[in-house]
């Protein structure tokens, strides 16, 4: 072979103009964001799917509770679940210290907020501020708390967690307010 035909085989080959190139680059960045905003949408309904299943359980534990014969309506707190003879149809195993305060987007489908309801423990007529003001034989109903990752509550401007409601939570038992205070 001598050096002419290399030298035209050399300039025969052409490679790809940065025009192509760029285009290239254009649609695999069109389609890298299409994936990044489905797997966000595939993400949100797994969270929110895990965060109800979670205020499901503890609201068919705490029915249970208030259906046992051993029991006097709805538990005051989780800590009657939770540490109840695990033995018992209503026992609930709390995962990664759900029933805090605070329920938010980032622990959100892992937690859950229990608010009891009821009328206060002493003579007093109105609705008690406190959850230590009720005991466990006044506890009408409650409130299980916990994040919604679809409904547009995972934004800055909405931290209303979505709620499931057990028993009676307002009104009057016999001349006692009832009253939802947030544990302290």
């Amino acid at each position: 072979m001598s050096f002419k035909n290399i030298k035209s085989n050399t300039q025969a080959q052409k490679g790809f103009t940065i025009v192509e190139l760029l285009i290239v680059v254009v649609v695999i960045a069109i389609l890298a964001a299409i994936t990044i905003v489905s797997y966000n949408g595939i993400t949100n309904r797994a969270n929110a799917s895990s965060a109800a299943a979670l205020a499901a359980s503890v609201q068919k534990k705490a029915e249970l509770y208030a259906a046992d014969d051993g029991t006097s309506g709805y538990p005051l707190n989780l800590s009657a679940l939770s540490t109840a003879d695990t033995s018992k149809t209503y026992y609930l195993n709390i995962p990664g210290g759900a029933g805090l305060t605070a329920v938010d987007s980032t622990s959100g489908k892992k937690q859950v907020q229990y608010v009891s309801c009821g009328v206060n423990s002493s003579t007093t007529t109105t609705a008690p501020t406190t959850q230590s003001a009720m005991s466990a034989s006044t506890v009408t109903g409650a409130i299980i708390n916990y994040w919604d990752f679809n409904n547009n509550r995972i934004t800055t401007t909405s931290t209303t967690p979505a709620s499931i409601t057990l028993g009676t939570i307002s009104g009057t038992s016999g001349t006692k307010t009832i009253g939802c205070p947030t544990a302290a």
